[in-house]
């Protein structure tokens, strides 16, 4: 494979005290750079920041296809419209995140400082704790099915992985898997679950995976798609 070189954008600030990247939600890779700078200093820096840049790209564009924009937002393979709500401080029982049809309706207090960071932490707990109500207990299912067993599970934001087994029989899930529809989060599930027989991708690993996923194949390629991987 050709090591494809970084496109980008040179910009000129004349308050620039330092070469700055900036990659923007449309995908695009800005360089921002004191007036005179040359620019094989600029590809110098773009190339050393070339790792970097690339994750950040793959990042925002799995964002977009789990739906992440300014209004929706994909769970469990549908998509919702948000609905930010400020409400009265005699309605706190209200704040929070609730499911109302097709929209997500977040309910913010008056008094929050910033409230698109408070609708993003409320957002977050929702989705962690949505993931954590179906991951535990389905693994615990599936693993069962394939009379497999394992040892501890870990929920967490990964920014390159979907889930892991560990040599110790620990699993570990991206809880970023609730935006997929429920026969994807199975296969992750069904994978790891595997390499506690399996510790690789032999044949033999994929005949184990293809038994309880005869569909494997079709849910693999959804997850590639919307970039990162499986360990």
């Amino acid at each position: 494979m050709i090591n494809q070189p970084i496109t980008y954008i040179h910009k000129t600030h004349p308050k620039s005290r330092s070469i700055k990247i900036k990659i923007e939600s449309s995908e695009k890779v800005v360089v921002v750079t004191p007036k005179f700078t040359p620019k094989f200093v600029v590809d110098l820096f773009v190339k050393k920041n070339k790792t970097w840049i690339e994750k950040t790209l793959v990042q925002i564009k799995t964002k977009e296809n789990l739906g992440f924009n300014k209004n929706g937002i994909l769970i469990f393979g549908k998509k919702y419209k948000k609905d930010i709500r400020v409400i009265g401080s005699s309605k706190q029982a209200s704040l929070g995140v609730k499911i109302k049809g097709d929209q997500l309706v977040i309910n913010l207090l008056e008094k929050d400082d910033s409230r698109n960071m408070a609708s993003k932490q409320y957002l977050n707990r929702f989705l962690k704790n949505t993931a954590t109500k179906y991951i535990l207990p389905r693994t615990q299912q599936l693993a069962s099915k394939m009379k497999i067993d394992f040892g501890k599970i870990t929920l967490r934001e990964q920014k390159t992985r979907w889930g892991s087994c560990s040599n110790r029989g620990n699993l570990n899930f991206n809880w970023r898997l609730v935006h997929h529809p429920p026969e994807v989060i199975d296969y992750v599930i069904i994978h790891e679950l595997s390499h506690r027989q399996h510790m690789d991708h032999s044949k033999t690993f994929w005949n184990l995976v293809e038994k309880f996923d005869p569909e494997y194949q079709k849910n693999r390629g959804w997850l590639k798609r919307r970039g990162m991987s499986l360990g």
